[in-house]
């Protein structure tokens, strides 16, 4: 179904602030294994501003087996002194953005069991018991935050963490750095997203994570190949699949995200700042990505390749 993927996307890649309101059950500990050192991610490099720019691509979830990061990473970080994220550091953390997300994700006189059918009740149950989530808390949740809870948690389980993402990797390193640092966007813009969508949609999110949790390792772990491989053509193939039933779901999570920010990557560009931008690698791949836009502004965007394939091409 064209529909299967959209919502692991959503939650893995697009929103590195996601309260879940849920505890899910500690995560089995990850198989050791070796990441590819000579693995080019996606890393572009933008020319045509005052300073060192480049654009990252970020995985908000992610294993400890997914570490070291590809060696672009390191070389964005380490020519830039301003780290620009889609969240500002803190922000979800703080006590007026708490304040303010509780009624936005919290069912108000309602209950969730009320407002969906009983076979995606039944459905939610289930997969409640299986991973050891309060279903008392779910039924809290509005049907979209429910959908985004079970891809959050189901990922956490299989070792796909939010401490573990990229964001979280270089915010531990951001305090001692010296480095300045801004946000884009705030958490509660993001989740105010979610209401923006149809009626409709919203139990269709809760129905579609419930039918791809069983799959879930598959399907992330093809998004992470794509990624550390650089393979921007499939990053583009897999989320033209998982939005095409949803053109307005893609508007509001990409095409407008991207439109919006334009201006302030315009302005850094423009600063004689050296600046890192982090944000989730679906903005970087395909048509209306944050890369055409600074094209059609006349920048150069060039992806920077692992440093062995850099040393071959010279050769």
């Amino acid at each position: 179904m064209a529909r299967h993927r959209l919502f692991v996307i959503a939650a893995a890649m697009f929103l590195p602030g996601l309260p879940t309101g849920c505890s899910p059950a500690p995560p089995p500990s990850p198989a050791p294994r070796a990441t590819d050192p000579t693995a080019p991610g996606m890393v572009w490099r933008v020319s045509g501003g005052k300073a060192a720019f480049f654009l990252a691509g970020s995985f908000h979830l992610l294993r400890a087996t997914d570490y070291p990061l590809p060696a672009p990473y390191e070389t964005a970080w380490n020519e830039t002194r301003h780290l620009v994220m889609e969240i500002a550091p803190g922000d979800a953390a703080s006590a007026a953005t708490q304040a303010q997300l509780l009624p936005l994700i919290t069912l108000q006189n309602r209950t969730l069991q009320s407002l969906v059918s009983a076979d995606t009740w039944k459905e939610l149950s289930r997969w409640a018991q299986l991973t050891s989530t309060p279903l008392a808390q779910l039924q809290t949740m509005p049907a979209w935050m429910a959908g985004l809870t079970v891809a959050v948690n189901t990922s956490s389980q299989l070792g796909f963490r939010n401490d573990q993402g990229i964001e979280r990797h270089f915010l531990g390193r951001l305090q001692t750095s010296g480095r300045t640092s801004e946000g884009l966007e705030t958490v509660l813009g993001q989740m105010s997203l979610f209401s923006q969508f149809p009626a409709s949609t919203h139990e269709a999110m809760l129905q579609q994570s419930l039918a791809e949790a069983s799959q879930l390792s598959t399907k992330i772990n093809t998004l992470i190949q794509a990624w550390r491989q650089g393979d921007t053509s499939a990053m583009h193939a897999l989320m033209a699949k998982s939005f095409a039933d949803f053109p307005q779901v893609r508007r509001l999570l990409l095409d407008d995200r991207n439109s919006t920010w334009m201006p302030r990557l315009e302005a850094l560009l423009q600063s004689s700042t050296p600046t890192m931008v982090l944000v989730g690698t679906a903005h970087l791949c395909g048509p209306g990505s944050l890369i055409e836009l600074l094209q059609k502004q006349g920048y150069q965007c060039l992806h920077v390749p692992a440093p062995d394939t850099a040393v071959k091409k010279a050769a």
